[in-house]
């Protein structure tokens, strides 16, 4: 009698993560994203083999299927308006997730030396920048933080940001 429930606790154990398995976009997709207008902008993802996922977009209430491969992969391009919003994305293989108060305009991806770190305040005084920060009021501008890390090889995925597109 104690083999069977063995037998069956290690039966279950095994089904766990596809009990669990759910549609998983990468960092980069977050509350609060901008993505570029008047383009056919990439969303992808992960998720189980062969599953149907299913994208809509609120601008225009478009649903976008696709199917995973073999790994779980998926990638789909969406069309997106001229800027505005904000709007919703929702992405589901059956279990939803929903990218809330998304933004569509203009992207721009900065990297380069350490200055690129430099906050507005910067390291000198003086061009009013205490004046400008306290005035500060663009709610549509938007950051995506991404953590530095070193790789001697193409990374295909952001392992941390900074808490997101804020």
């Amino acid at each position: 009698m104690l083999n069977y429930k063995i037998i069956y606790i290690i039966a279950f154990l095994f089904q766990v993560p596809v009990l669990l398995a759910q549609v998983e976009p990468p960092l980069i997709f977050t509350d609060n994203m901008v993505l570029q207008q008047q383009t056919d902008a990439a969303i992808w993802g992960k998720t189980s083999p062969d599953k149907t996922v299913r994208i809509v977009t609120s601008w225009n209430n478009k649903a976008y299927v696709i199917k995973s491969d073999v790994n779980g992969k998926w990638k789909v391009n969406v069309s997106t308006p001229v800027a505005g919003g904000p709007y919703e994305i929702t992405i589901s293989d059956g279990q939803e997730v929903k990218l809330k108060n998304v933004l569509i305009g203009e992207v721009w991806v900065c990297s380069g030396q350490s200055n690129m770190e430099m906050t507005l305040r910067g390291y000198r005084k003086g061009n009013d920048h205490e004046n400008a920060i306290a005035n500060a009021n663009y709610n549509n501008i938007r950051i995506l933080h991404i953590n530095k890390e070193l790789s001697t090889q193409p990374l295909d995925e952001l392992k941390k940001t900074r808490g997101g597109w804020i």
